[in-house]
């Protein structure tokens, strides 16, 4: 049975599908770097910045991926830009966003319109990506590695967040400033998610219920999306900063900090009430 990935591979193949993907990587960029500003410089001072740098970041994240599973299992790291007329795409969507004439480019891609048609391009991306780094490391590793696959399933599915050291590095010789602020955000969150639904599939676990590939692409592809819009609509990376807070605070030293506080006060207290008791 031939899997899912395989009929969402052509979409991403495609050349609407990949020029809304770039744009939309170096409109995340701009946002970026604009964030990043230190304040006493002018809102486009980006313009002034070095374009070589810019376009260096920009080819770096698109492609974070496709380099990162290849150092991973042992590939050419920079085999995906071989492709001459992909990397020319992607420098062409990089201008258009960074240096169109009047912004333009720019202010299309502000536009809600263009943030709910890209939610499903970056969802199927990922979700090729993270397949394809489940497989190849499955193969190279065998299917009972579960720890080296799900890590490079999160980390493939992650991309430019795993590069994000090396992109600020580039983006603080773009602002002439040592100011960055590097995190992992909620995309590296769902891309671990989804790469351990692909291991239990893998291994034919019955976690899943019996669910076969192509279904648990489907229902993975569902949720990944319907994810995204509700990111867009009410915030949702506030309410799992919120669960994590209090999941480390159960499980990771807060609870047991505070409770060996209070009993250390009770025994203090009992302590001082025998020796008042004494004089």
């Amino acid at each position: 049975m031939n899997s899912h990935a395989n009929i969402l591979r052509p979409f991403s193949n495609h050349f609407i599908f990949r020029a809304l993907h770039y744009t939309f990587i170096a409109f995340q960029l701009r946002d970026e770097l604009a964030k990043t500003t230190p304040s006493k410089l002018r809102p486009h001072s980006y313009l002034e910045w070095q374009p070589f740098l810019l376009w260096l970041n920009h080819v770096m994240l698109t492609y974070a991926g496709d380099i990162l599973v290849n150092v991973m299992l042992g590939s050419l790291p920079l085999e995906p830009l071989s492709n001459v007329h992909d990397v020319i795409l992607c420098t062409a969507s990089w201008y258009l966003i960074f240096y169109s004439p009047f912004d333009c480019a720019h202010t299309v891609a502000r536009t809600l319109a263009f943030r709910l048609l890209a939610a499903p391009v970056t969802a199927i991306s990922q979700l090729v990506h993270i397949d394809r780094g489940i497989q190849l490391a499955g193969k190279m590793y065998g299917h009972s590695a579960i720890v080296p696959i799900l890590i490079i399933g999160t980390i493939v599915g992650s991309g430019a967040e795993f590069l994000k050291p090396v992109a600020a590095l580039l983006i603080n010789r773009c602002q002439l400033t040592n100011a960055a602020y590097v995190k992992l955000s909620t995309n590296s969150k769902v891309s671990f998610c989804i790469a351990m639904a692909y291991v239990l599939q893998l291994n034919q676990s019955q976690l899943l219920l019996g669910l076969s590939r192509r279904q648990l692409h489907i229902y993975v592809l569902i949720t990944l999306i319907s994810f995204k819009y509700l990111t867009m609509a009410c915030r949702m990376d506030h309410l799992i900063w919120r669960l994590e807070g209090h999941l480390c605070y159960a499980f990771f030293g807060g609870l047991s900090a505070d409770l060996a506080k209070f009993f250390k006060c009770q025994a203090q207290f009992h302590r001082n009430w025998y020796f008042e008791n004494l004089i």
